[in-house]
């Protein structure tokens, strides 16, 4: 009777330890905050319907365990291959038919230099002339203005490139896609020997591909000694803001909601400001942005006198999100709020 006590408590142990993952659980644990809750997408991609009808089990399996660098999908490297199983049946559970597709993983020879005069006719102006995309962002959105609803995919990313096989990329460029704007063969106007071609090109970006820049070692915070007493470091810097075009909001103490009135230092003050302009395109690139905004500089009279501002690195804020669009906007934002330091500092 112990025995069998004994091998029914160890047959409930195990049977609870190696139950499958719940994918239902698991993708919206990592996935529904930007492919939504029902795969209709928003910051990423849509998922569900015909949007992976044809998408072979292993290219899907690749793309969430691999991500995309230097775009919004992350790599899911934490997650066990059981999870990410259980991730992509869950999405195939969307699927009108029960069947998978599947494509040999041999390669494809054509004529790749024949393949990129025809990538540059009849691709590039979706995929961009060296296959990084023209689109901006990514995913879908009816309030943001965008070239196109579903941005194309860059074919000359690495997480692409090692989660679509060959054949899977040839078929996908035969049939078109259902519910996007990416045309079949027929309607290209090109036979099979240059499809084959084209395949081959887009292949040939594995060796051509430049990796994201790896994120600087630089302060997220970038700090400035101001040769003026506080009043006027405060006074130069609305002036130069209103010459720049920005647009600032009220002054805000920094200790504002943190301490008594009486006892907030009014030596430590955050002008707020924006540039709308700047600033819708860069959340129309990536909408996640908005946890950061809107640009700030602070203003502090230290103990000895001295004037410091403290102005947030836009650059290395703007690599976090894995975005490289993201990340050259911000470059150009990083240069206006340098013109600001340097006309204010003077």
């Amino acid at each position: 009777m112990r025995q069998l006590f004994v091998f029914a408590c160890f047959t409930l142990f195990t049977s609870t330890v190696i139950s499958a993952p719940d994918g239902h659980n698991l993708y919206n644990k990592h996935c529904s905050v930007c492919h939504n809750e029902n795969g209709m997408g928003g910051i990423g991609l849509p998922l569900n319907g015909d949007k992976v009808e044809h998408f072979p089990r292993n290219y899907l399996f690749k793309t969430v365990r691999l991500g995309r660098e230097g775009r919004v999908m992350p790599a899911f490297s934490k997650l066990s291959d059981a999870q990410i199983n259980a991730i992509v049946d869950y999405i195939f559970s969307w699927k009108k038919t029960t069947t998978t597709d599947t494509y040999s993983d041999s390669k494809i020879t054509g004529d790749v230099k024949n393949g990129e005069l025809l990538f540059q006719q009849k691709c590039s102006a979706c995929h961009g002339k060296d296959g990084k995309s023209e689109g901006i962002g990514t995913g879908v959105s009816v309030s943001r203005e965008r070239k196109f609803q579903v941005v194309p995919p860059a074919l000359n990313n690495p997480g692409f490139l090692a989660a679509a096989n060959d054949h899977w990329i040839r078929q996908t460029i035969k049939t078109g896609r259902p519910g996007t704007i990416m045309p079949s063969q027929t309607t290209l106007q090109i036979n099979d020997q240059q499809l084959d071609d084209i395949v081959s090109y887009v292949r040939s970006f594995e060796s051509s591909y430049q990796p994201h820049a790896a994120l600087e070692e630089d302060e997220p915070t970038l700090v400035f000694d101001s040769p003026y007493d506080f009043k006027t470091t405060i006074a130069n810097l609305k002036q130069s803001l209103q010459g720049l075009n920005f647009r600032y909001f009220p002054d805000r103490y920094m200790e504002m909601g943190l301490a008594p009135d009486n006892k907030i230092n009014k030596k430590q003050l955050s002008l707020r400001f924006c540039n709308f302009k700047q600033l819708y395109k860069m959340i129309n690139i990536e909408p996640r942005l908005g946890v950061v905004l809107p640009c700030r500089v602070t203003v502090v009279e230290q103990a000895d006198g001295q004037v410091k501002l403290y102005v947030m690195n836009m650059k290395v804020v703007a690599r976090l999100f894995n975005n490289t669009q993201l990340s050259e906007t911000a470059e150009k934002m990083h240069e206006s709020l340098m013109e600001l330091i340097e006309e204010a500092t003077l």
